[in-house]
C-alpha cells in the first residue's frame, strides 16, 4: 500500500490464504504513477522557490550594504592629527578637506563661579537666624527661595539646587578650604552670555558683596590660518568643542597657545578606503558566486532541460536532470539577473567620459577595471566569475586621483560640460536620471528665448535652464554663463557611480514588480495548482483503494462459500462411498 493512507482496514485471506493486501498493493502502486510525478514535481518546484527567496534575501542583504557606501565621502575617509594634544584635539569626518591648519587658541570658554568670602566652621553651621530671602539670576530667569531661621550651610546649597525651576542650570555646592567651608555657586554652562547674578534681597550673609567672582564666564576664542587678521579679534564660541569653524572638523580646546597655536592635518585613510572597496568588492561576489551555484548546469543530459518559472504542471518528464544540476540550472530570468549585473560592473560608468591625456579632459577613470577591479576569467581558478583586486594598480590609482576613484564608485548627480559657454548647475538625485543630455539654446536681445534639454524644451528663470518635467532631466539644472546674442549647444553629463547603478538594478529586480518576485509568484502558482491536483489524486486513489477492497472482499467471500460448498459435496460424496 501507498505511505499515505494509515488506518485503511487491511485483510489477507484467512479461508483462502490468499494476500489480497499484497496484490492491492501492487494494484495500488501503478495507480499511484502519476501521484508520485506530482509529489516529485511538488519537491522540486519548493526547492527553486526556496532558491529564488534565498537569492532574494541575499541581494537584500547586498543592497543594503552598498547603500552604506553610495557616496564618494563614504571611501573618502579621513584622519586627524594636532601638533600639540595637550592644548587642542581634533576629529575628521569624510567631509573634511586633506591639508593642514593653524589653530592659535586665546582662551578657553569658561562657566560662571561665584564663591562665599566668609568661611564656616562646618557643613552643620547656620547661617542666619531669622528668616531670609535668597535669589539669583540665570539666563534671564530669576529665582527666589525662601531661607527659614537656623538653615545650615549644607541645607542651604540643597535649597539653591531644588529651587523652582532650576533644572541643573546653576549649582551649589561646599568647597572645603582646609581651615573653613564656603559655599560655591556656578552655573553650569559655558559662554559669555551664562553669567550668574546673586541679587540683593537684604540677606547681608549671602547678598551680591559676600561672594567674589572666582571664574568669569566667557568665550572660547580662537584664530584659524591667521583669521581674523587683526591682533584684538577672535573667532568666539561658548564652548570648548567647536565644530563649526572648519568643514568636517571638530576641535576640542584643552588649553591656550602661544602665538604659532597648533597645527592640525588632515589625511586620506589609503587603508581604510581600501576595506570598504574589499568590503563592497566581497558583497558583490556573494551574488556572482550564488547566481553561478544557482545555475550550474552539473552533468545534465543534452535530452533533458530544467523546469523554469515558465513550466506547467503537465510537464511530466521535466525533471529527469542528473541530481548534480542546480534547481535553477538553465534559468532565463536568473541569466538576465546576471548579464544585467555583469554588465555593470564591466562597462564604462553613467555619465563618464574617457579620459583624452592631450587634452587633459574627461575622466581619468571610467570602469572598475581602471582602478584594477576586474572579473577573474580563468575557469581553472578558483574565484572564476568572481570580481578580483589588483592591488598595485588600485594603489596607483588612489595615490594618483581617490576623488576621482570615490567617484567612480559612488558618484551621485555630479554633473560637467564639454562647453565653456554654460555650467552645470545642480540636479535631483533619485529624480534626475544619469546620462549625457544635449544642451541647445538661443539668446536674443540679452535674454534666452528658447532652450531644449534631451530634445526636449526646457524652462527658462533668467539665466537658468531646467530640464522638463517628467522627463529623464526633470530636476537638471544649468547656468548659462556667456550671455552674448547666439545659439548656443553642448553636452552635460550626470555621472552616477557603480554602486548607485548596482543599488538601482538591485532594487528593480527585488521590487514587488521585479524579476524575482514574479519568478516567485510563477512558481508558487505551480505549486498551488499541484497542491489542488495532488488532492484530487489523492481523492481518486483513496477511491480506487476502497473498491479494490471492497472487491477482493467479496471475492474472498465468494471463494469461501465456494471452498465450503465443495467441502460439503467431498463430504457428501464420501458418505455415499460408505
Amino acid at each position: 500500500m501507498s505511505d499515505y493512507w494509515s488506518g485503511s482496514i487491511t485483510f489477507t485471506g484467512l479461508n483462502t490464504g490468499t494476500d489480497w493486501d499484497e496484490i492491492i498493493e501492487a494494484q495500488m502502486a501503478v495507480e499511484e504513477y502519476r501521484y508520485n510525478s506530482m509529489t516529485e514535481k511538488e519537491t522540486a518546484y519548493e526547492e527553486k522557490l526556496a532558491a529564488v527567496e534565498d537569492l532574494e534575501t541575499q541581494m537584500t542583504t547586498l543592497y543594503q550594504t552598498l547603500q552604506e557606501y553610495d557616496s564618494a565621502s563614504d571611501f573618502l575617509t579621513k584622519s586627524g592629527t594636532s601638533s600639540d594634544e595637550s592644548s587642542l584635539t581634533v576629529s575628521v569626518d569624510n567631509d573634511a578637506e586633506a591639508g593642514s591648519h593653524s589653530v592659535v587658541i586665546n582662551q578657553l570658554a569658561q562657566n560662571d563661579i561665584w564663591s562665599s568670602d566668609d568661611g564656616y566652621a562646618s557643613t552643620d553651621t547656620s547661617i542666619t537666624d531669622t528668616d531670609q530671602t535668597f535669589s539669583f539670576t540665570y539666563n534671564d530667569e530669576t529665582y527666589t527661595i525662601d531661607v527659614p531661621a537656623g538653615t545650615t550651610l549644607s541645607e542651604f546649597a540643597s535649597l539653591i539646587n531644588n529651587a523652582s525651576g532650576n533644572n541643573s542650570d546653576v549649582r551649589a555646592s561646599v568647597i572645603n578650604e582646609g581651615s573653613a567651608y564656603h559655599l560655591q555657586i556656578r552655573g553650569m554652562d559655558l559662554g559669555a552670555d551664562n553669567t550668574v547674578t546673586i541679587e540683593d534681597t537684604g540677606f547681608d550673609a549671602m547678598g551680591p558683596d559676600a561672594f567674589t567672582n572666582t571664574q568669569q564666564a566667557q568665550n572660547a576664542q580662537i584664530k584659524v590660518d591667521g583669521f581674523p587678521a587683526a591682533d584684538d579679534e577672535w573667532i568666539e564660541r561658548s564652548t570648548n568643542t567647536i565644530d563649526d569653524v572648519i568643514d568636517g572638523m571638530t576641535l576640542q580646546l584643552k588649553s591656550t597657545t602661544d602665538d604659532d597655536g597648533a597645527t592640525v592635518t588632515v589625511e586620506l585613510d589609503t587603508d581604510a578606503m581600501v576595506e570598504a572597496i574589499e568590503t563592497v568588492v566581497s558583497s558583490i561576489n556573494t551574488i556572482l558566486q550564488l547566481l553561478m551555484d544557482l545555475q550550474d548546469q552539473g552533468t545534465v543530459s543534452d535530452s533533458t532541460s530544467t523546469a523554469t518559472a515558465s513550466d506547467s504542471d503537465d510537464d511530466d518528464d521535466d525533471d529527469d536532470d542528473d541530481s548534480e544540476a542546480s534547481v535553477l540550472a538553465s534559468n532565463s530570468s536568473l541569466d538576465l539577473i546576471q548579464s544585467n549585473l555583469k554588465n555593470i560592473l564591466a562597462t564604462k560608468g553613467v555619465g563618464f567620459s574617457y579620459y583624452d591625456s592631450t587634452a587633459e579632459t574627461g575622466d581619468l577613470f571610467t570602469s572598475l577595471s581602471t582602478i584594477g577591479i576586474s572579473t577573474d576569467a580563468d575557469e581553472d581558478s578558483e574565484t572564476f566569475g568572481l570580481l578580483v583586486i589588483d592591488y598595485d594598480e588600485l594603489d596607483e590609482a588612489i595615490e594618483e586621483d581617490p576623488e576621482a576613484v570615490a567617484d567612480l564608485l559612488s558618484a551621485d548627480a555630479t554633473g560637467t560640460t564639454d562647453s565653456e559657454d554654460f555650467s552645470f548647475d545642480s540636479a535631483i538625485s533619485g529624480t534626475t536620471k544619469a546620462g549625457d543630455y544635449d544642451v541647445s539654446y538661443r539668446i536674443e536681445n540679452g535674454e534666452i528665448v528658447e532652450a531644449y534639454i534631451n530634445g526636449n524644451a526646457a524652462s527658462i528663470s533668467g539665466w537658468t535652464l531646467t530640464g522638463a518635467s517628467g522627463e529623464d532631466e526633470s530636476g537638471l539644472a544649468i547656468t548659462v554663463d556667456n550671455t552674448a546674442d547666439g545659439t548656443y549647444s553642448g553636452t552635460v553629463s550626470l555621472k552616477q557611480g557603480k554602486i548607485g547603478q548596482l543599488v538601482d538594478s538591485l532594487e528593480d529586480m527585488t521590487s514587488t514588480e521585479g524579476t524575482l518576485q514574479i519568478m516567485e509568484d510563477s512558481y508558487q502558482s505551480v505549486l498551488d495548482q499541484l497542491a489542488e491536483s495532488i488532492s484530487n489524486e489523492e481523492d481518486r486513489l483513496d477511491l480506487v483503494e476502497s473498491r479494490l477492497r471492497t472487491r477482493y472482499s467479496n471475492l474472498e467471500t465468494l471463494l469461501t462459500s465456494y471452498d465450503n460448498l465443495s467441502t460439503t459435496i467431498d463430504s457428501l460424496l464420501a458418505s455415499l462411498e460408505d
